[in-house]
């Protein structure tokens, strides 16, 4: 079952660079963590921006449609192909609800520290 999400990069100026992720919010909790690992924040902030511009992610750090190549099994993110952008940014961040998005991922740019929450009351995970 996919869960919408929200996934953003917090920078010091407070400001939010995000996306809308479309399924399995629930569980981007470790590959969230691989991905940084392997990308670094600048990573996922390429990614992001990437993102923004087709509407969002369809499924983040995942296994790819049609699953692995042989010899490969290096997770994927596959993004919507909107034809319109959609940016989240500081200003819509605690607004935003496409669908219902009941998860939201912050990174600290600087840290790579990872804020987690559900539910429409902000529920820290």
């Amino acid at each position: 079952m996919g869960t919408h999400a929200q996934l953003g990069v917090k920078f010091s100026d407070g400001t939010i660079s995000g996306c809308y992720v479309h399924y399995d919010g629930a569980t981007i909790s470790s590959r969230l963590t691989d991905f940084l690992k392997k990308n670094t924040t600048t990573g996922l902030v390429m990614l992001i921006d990437r993102a923004q511009k087709t509407g969002g992610i369809r499924s983040f750090h995942n296994r790819p449609i049609g699953g692995f190549k042989e010899g490969d099994s290096s997770p994927v993110s596959n993004f919507l192909t909107d034809s319109e952008p959609y940016v989240i940014d500081e200003t819509s961040w605690k607004s935003y609800n496409m669908g219902g998005c009941h998860y939201r991922y912050l990174v600290d740019y600087e840290t790579g520290t990872v804020r987690a929450e559900v539910g429409h009351n902000n529920e820290v995970i």
